[in-house]
């Protein structure tokens, strides 16, 4: 197909065409121009709030840290609070020794253990109260040693001998046994109430009670001891002769009292 010629009234339009094209082009140019200084002030936007900033004179960046918090390693009040007593103080508390007229803590004196524990104390208390106390018991000592029950009063067991031991009480069995004399010696300045004294025997590895038998030859505490004075009393308990190694004896003054403890090898005897 032949192209036709362009006629004289064809060349205003293509004039017109021309300037069209032009202007689109000029505007297409102004708004890359735009976009391109927008994405240039964008990235320097962005470089400058990555950047440190600058201290200010009213700003507390880059100021000097406070003295109670350069020293290495200190902890935040959070972590100090979270830590155990033992540990030291946070950095910025107070020594109580550094403080005029502080009182440090008293540490409890190291030292022997007491031989008897406190008494009980009774007073102010009802008869439930007490009930609910346990009455403390003294460290052992050995059979033939001489034991301070309280102040002024003493203890001594003595005449320990393997017997074969006499029932004639409810519930009582005859076989092997022990007996043995407790003395109480009375240095106190009034007199000394034996009438509620206990006694009672465990023996072996697994600390077994004892039986109390009626015989051979038993004799009750007096009902109380003058000042200066000795009372005396005899018991039979029965004791397996495979049990002896190991005899525990408990002698109870008084409620308020610790218990005394005489404890060690009794007398084998011989088999029946």
């Amino acid at each position: 197909m032949n192209k036709q010629a362009n006629t004289p009234a064809d060349k205003p339009r293509m004039t017109s065409r021309r300037t069209r094209l032009v202007a689109t082009s000029l505007g297409v140019s102004a708004l890359l121009a735009i976009g391109g200084v927008a994405w240039a002030s964008g990235l320097n936007y962005s470089a400058g709030n990555a950047a440190a900033p600058e201290a200010r004179p009213d700003s507390t960046a880059g100021a000097p840290a406070h003295p109670a918090n350069t020293q290495q390693g200190a902890a935040s009040p959070d972590t100090a609070r979270q830590g155990s007593a033992s540990t030291a103080a946070a950095p910025g508390t107070l020594d109580p020794a550094a403080v005029p007229g502080a009182r440090p803590t008293a540490t409890k004196p190291s030292g022997p253990p007491e031989v008897n524990p406190a008494p009980v104390d009774r007073k102010g208390k009802t008869d439930q109260e007490l009930a609910a106390i346990a009455q403390p018991t003294a460290a052992p000592v050995e059979l033939t040693a001489k034991k301070t029950v309280k102040g002024g009063v003493s203890a001594t067991i003595t005449d320990m001998t393997a017997v074969q031991g006499v029932a004639t009480g409810i519930g009582e069995v005859a076989g092997p046994a022990v007996r043995f004399k407790i003395s109480v010696v009375n240095s106190t300045a009034a007199p000394l109430a034996l009438d509620r004294a206990l006694v009672d025997v465990s023996y072996g590895k697994d600390d077994a009670p004892a039986s109390q038998l009626s015989g051979p030859d038993p004799a009750p505490f007096p009902a109380s001891v003058a000042p200066g004075a000795t009372g005396v009393a005899v018991f039979i308990f029965a004791v397996p002769l495979d049990a002896r190694d190991t005899v525990t004896i408990h002698f109870n003054l008084e409620a308020e009292t610790p218990i005394a403890t005489f404890a060690g090898r009794a007398p084998a005897g011989n088999k029946p």
